[in-house]
């Protein structure tokens, strides 16, 4: 299979992956959602934060447009939100997860890695000089 498709299918799962973990979070059990309101009874999460969320998930968004149609700045900004959303989630603050939500953000992690490192470490790399 030419390494192209497969690059752009981890681009597309990536996509469905974080639409999948946004559609799980209104479906989280009531369990995990009292845990969270007694661990954070105040919701930690500041207006600042909530607007660097907004920022990531545009910044995201627009570099997966850019891998998938091989533009080299993408590769770049790919990186860049890759590192500021680790950040982001350690700035977060104390958070459980139900089983799936667990799961389908594991995948997430694994596509991103699968994603940079077929980014740096393949020949797709040259596609991104050109």
């Amino acid at each position: 299979m030419n390494l192209k498709i497969i690059f752009k299918r981890f681009v597309l799962i990536d996509l469905a992956i974080v639409i999948l973990l946004i559609i799980s979070i209104f479906f989280q059990s009531e369990i995990v959602t009292t845990f969270n309101e007694t661990i954070n009874p105040e919701n930690n999460m500041s207006d600042m934060l909530a607007i660097l969320a907004i920022i990531y998930l545009i910044a995201w968004l627009v570099s997966l447009y850019l891998l998938y149609k091989f533009k080299p700045i993408g590769k770049q900004i790919y990186l860049f939100v890759f590192i500021f959303g680790s950040i982001l989630s350690l700035l977060m603050g104390i958070n459980a997860f139900g089983p799936i939500e667990y799961l389908i953000e594991g995948l997430s992690w694994a596509t991103s890695g699968a994603i940079l490192a077929l980014l740096y470490f393949s020949p797709i790399k040259k596609e991104f000089d050109k």
